[in-house]
């Protein structure tokens, strides 16, 4: 089955009525049988028929007994969910696989519903005795009706930790009269990332890192002789000899190979929500993200497409070879509660999964409580984030006016290059912030959530050959 997420709230829905009075137990044709027995019972009383009462007394207890016996009775089901992909890319699909263990086969008649976010659509639903209803999922049996497999697809569009599940069944007794619902296990994670949108080269920021023509190196200088010079070895150049070194050690010596030194960008993700809820319609509107694992957060169009941008931009120089730092308005590491490993939660990401770790770190990142930011505290001093690396770093926030903006010229400085991104739903609001962050001597693009961001991305290195890169080795 491919159950496809919609805009609908069917979780929102009222349950039916006998739910709601706890009527559960028995099913509409139990509950029939049980009134025709009552009905029954006083028509012997007011007629005096003694085989009305034997009639009544079966209809009375037909459904009674089905619904102990349903309820007494033990069924130990064991379940394993995955998924294929796991993590998935929004927008992309996933197979969901069910394999149900059990020592007996199911009773006939057992209705298994697996639980859904109501983003996600109609929840399937799956029979016991026909796993392999082709409208519904596609399913398998074992041989010795032990096991048995049930697939069906989702197709996330939006980003977010969702919780799938839990698998609930619907145990009825043969002649269908009584039911009793259970859980058959708990809720999984399904980790939807943000995408990754292939960028070109451009050169932006200056360098392309240690698989590109402008890596950083550190090499011998006649003030560093010591540090920089080793002893000859067999199959050095002469040409390599650093005579200085030779006549103050009495031996031959040469100069240090070169080194090269990974080459960092910072990334500055304004989290706040004033920025991104300018008008609350449209891209300003705020919609919720959910996560699994932890307070569910909020987020914009706007912010989305900053969350694109930095996963994107992020991959993108990671595979140039940089380390990326990850930051928030403070400072401090964007998301230290995300689900990537260790180094991922604390804001750095490095090497051949950095980009994999920072799609999973970001997929639950939200937008910051209001109250978090009710004063100008955050803006008194620079942030001691901001001022440790030499590398370039790229700010991405919303529209601002000129204080903020200027604020964030305060925290970060001028001493090192500078990329910011200013998106917002309407041009007229980025305009300030842009004009203040050009005149600090920044790279600054306005952009909105409508322009795709391989266009953004060659404007921005437009924009940085103007005013060309500033970074500090």
């Amino acid at each position: 089955m491919d159950a496809v997420p919609g805009t609908g709230h069917d979780g929102d829905a009222r349950p039916p009525l006998r739910d709601r009075l706890r009527l559960a137990f028995l099913t509409a044709r139990g509950w029939a049988l049980l009134v025709a027995g009552v009905a029954a019972l006083l028509l012997a009383w007011f007629l005096g028929r003694r085989e009305l009462v034997n009639i009544s007394i079966f209809l009375l207890a037909a459904p009674l007994l089905s619904a102990a016996a349903v309820g007494l009775g033990r069924t130990r089901l064991h379940v394993r969910r995955g998924f294929a992909p796991d993590p998935v890319v929004a927008g992309s699909s996933t197979e969901v696989v069910l394999a149900l263990h059990h020592s007996s086969p199911l009773p006939a008649g057992t209705v298994l519903d697996e639980q859904l976010p109501a983003d996600f659509g109609s929840a399937p639903s799956f029979a016991s005795d026909d796993p392999a209803d082709p409208d519904r999922a596609e399913g398998s049996r074992g041989g010795d009706g032990s096991a048995t497999e049930y697939r069906y697809r989702l197709r996330p569009t939006h980003r977010g930790v969702y919780a799938v599940g839990p698998l609930r069944a619907r145990l009825t007794d043969p002649f269908g009269l009584a039911v009793r619902p259970i859980a058959v296990d708990r809720a999984s994670p399904l980790t939807v990332v943000p995408p990754v949108i292939h960028l070109p080269s451009t050169g932006v920021l200056g360098s392309t890192g240690t698989r590109g023509t402008a890596t950083a190196h550190h090499q011998a200088t006649p003030e560093n002789d010591d540090v920089m010079t080793r002893e000859y070895r067999d199959g050095d150049s002469l040409r390599r000899v650093h005579w200085p070194a030779t006549a103050r050690h009495q031996t031959l010596m040469v100069r240090q190979e070169e080194f090269q030194r990974t080459p960092r960008a910072t990334f500055a993700v304004d989290t706040r929500p004033g920025p991104y809820q300018g008008s609350y319609v449209g891209f300003d509107a705020p919609a919720q993200i959910p996560n699994f694992l932890g307070r569910p957060g909020t987020t914009t169009g706007c912010f989305d497409w900053v969350i694109t941008a930095v996963v994107s931009i992020g991959a993108h120089l990671a595979g140039q070879g940089y380390e990326l730092d990850v930051l928030d308005e403070t400072g401090l590491p964007l998301a230290a509660a995300g689900t990537g490993p260790e180094n991922a939660r604390a804001g750095r990401f490095a090497g051949p999964d950095a980009a994999v770790d920072l799609q999973l770190m970001m997929a639950p990142v939200g937008l910051k409580p209001a109250a978090a930011h009710d004063g100008p505290a955050d803006d008194a001093a620079p942030a001691a984030g901001f001022g440790t690396g030499s590398g370039p770093l790229l700010l991405f926030t919303g529209a601002l006016d000129a204080d903020q903006a200027e604020a964030w010229v305060h925290r970060i400085g001028t001493h090192r290059s500078v990329v910011a991104c200013v998106v917002a739903s309407r041009p007229a609001a980025a305009v300030a912030a842009t004009r203040v962050f050009r005149t600090s001597g920044w790279t600054a693009l306005p952009t909105d959530p409508g322009t795709p961001l391989a266009e953004t991305w060659l404007e921005l290195a437009a924009q940085e050959r103007l005013t060309g890169p500033r970074v500090r080795s």
